[in-house]
């Protein structure tokens, strides 16, 4: 069982919404989705015109530096708005993942 909850998936997808739209998406999307209520600790930097959202639901020991289990890529397809953009979606770990994979495609 330990051996399933280890491991990683990544998925890519493209849409025809600005990469601006579907990152914010997927960032406000991923802060509601945990069960308890909870918000969950996401943040959203754009550097140049890429957009990465990501989780930190762990640090580093001994280091305390955090461990980006959940992080998207947002990239636009082209130099113009309507070019739509692609994204690049990585989570480092197989269970109880349903509800952020489902924000991930529905902001697309």
């Amino acid at each position: 069982a330990a051996l399933i909850a280890q491991g990683c998936t990544t998925l890519t997808y493209t849409s025809q919404r600005h990469a601006a739209d579907v990152s914010e998406c997927i960032a406000a999307g991923w802060k509601g989705v945990a069960s308890s209520g909870v918000e969950v600790p996401v943040s959203l930097t754009k550097e140049n015109d890429d957009y990465l959202i990501d989780v930190v639901l762990a640090r580093d020991f001994p280091t305390f530096l955090p461990i980006h289990s959940i992080w998207a890529k947002v990239r636009p397809m082209g130099p113009q708005k309507d070019a739509g953009s692609s994204t690049e979606y990585r989570r480092n770990f197989q269970i109880t993942h349903e509800r952020i994979d489902r924000v991930v495609k529905e902001c697309q």
